[in-house]
């Protein structure tokens, strides 16, 4: 019996995100020969190549792209989406393009949404901050929000940008520290060059998407939750398909920590480095002296 499941991506990241989460169902084999990636540029797109094998299916209509393995089928429903497909050599190419909508189409389908979630109080709040954000914020930070790369993001920018123009949002100083927190996270990850999940990892390092789980567990690799997204992998970690030099020795002395206060470690400056931070000295080849500060983090603080 095959186990279908359907979905209708409002974005070029809902598509990589419901597929990201259908290949971590199949088997590390599998979910490695189909490969998902963005195009930069004015216009963005998401390309999906997969190899053309008999235990691959796949079916694309103008409305719907479907993708089989291993008893497992996923479907997109995609009718606010140009696809195009080609054959390279051996491998099947799809690739998605968002049409172009009026002004307000994104906001018709979200409300349309909001008659079929299941939690109507807790989006009707969420909507109501937000308006209140946007009703307090110039048009001009709105309109800057509003291109940030991911709708989490936007959020997140969103929030943080209230408490620095007004209280009237929310006086509540826990808000406030939390936001801060979020934002402070934020510029970390930023600093040590942004995530990976742990296909991107997989594909990175050469090694199955398991072996990453198992190194994650083992403490030789930093993966910070994302709840049911899976793991992020601060991509500082890897250089030359390679995890970096030093990396298992330093996470030893560093295992009574967190992964957050592990990433935190690498990306501020320390005193016993001479105010280089270990991630520089790591890559100096100075895996010794970013042991010993390591082993001394606790008594410093997370400073």
């Amino acid at each position: 019996m095959i186990e279908t499941h359907t979905e209708r991506p409002a974005s070029l990241e809902d598509v990589q995100r419901i597929m990201n989460h259908w290949l971590e169902s199949l088997p590390a084999s599998d979910s490695a020969r189909i490969r998902i990636s963005r195009t930069a540029g004015a216009t963005k797109r998401l390309l999906m190549s997969t190899p053309i094998q008999g235990d691959l299916k796949f079916e694309v209509t103008q409305d719907k792209v479907s993708f089989e393995a291993k008893s497992r089928r996923i479907s997109l429903e995609v009718p606010d989406f140009a696809l195009t497909t080609e054959v390279d050599g051996k491998k099947f190419l799809v690739t998605f393009e968002c049409k172009n909508y009026s002004r307000l189409k994104p906001l018709t389908r979200v409300i349309d949404s909001l008659y079929r979630t299941e939690h109507p109080v807790f989006f009707s709040r969420a909507f109501n901050a937000l308006t209140s954000i946007a009703n307090e914020l110039p048009a001009q930070s709105v309109e800057e929000l509003t291109a940030s790369s991911t709708d989490f993001e936007l959020l997140v920018n969103a929030l943080f940008a209230a408490t620095i123009k007004t209280e009237s949002i929310d006086p509540d100083p826990l808000i406030r520290a939390k936001l801060r927190g979020i934002e402070h996270r934020k510029r970390i990850l930023e600093k040590l060059g942004g995530t990976l999940s742990a296909e991107q990892v997989s594909e990175t390092i050469g090694i199955s998407r398991q072996a990453v789980d198992k190194r994650r567990g083992q403490n030789q690799l930093i993966g910070l939750t994302q709840g049911k997204r899976g793991y992020a992998y601060p991509a500082f970690q890897f250089e030359n398909g390679r995890a970096i030099d030093g990396l298992k020795e330093v996470l030893d002395a560093l295992s009574g920590h967190d992964p957050w206060m592990q990433s935190i470690f690498f990306a501020n400056e320390n005193d016993r480095l001479n105010g280089s931070t270990p991630l520089e000295a790591l890559r100096q080849g100075k895996t010794g002296a970013v042991v010993r500060a390591a082993e001394a983090y606790g008594e410093q603080g997370a400073a």
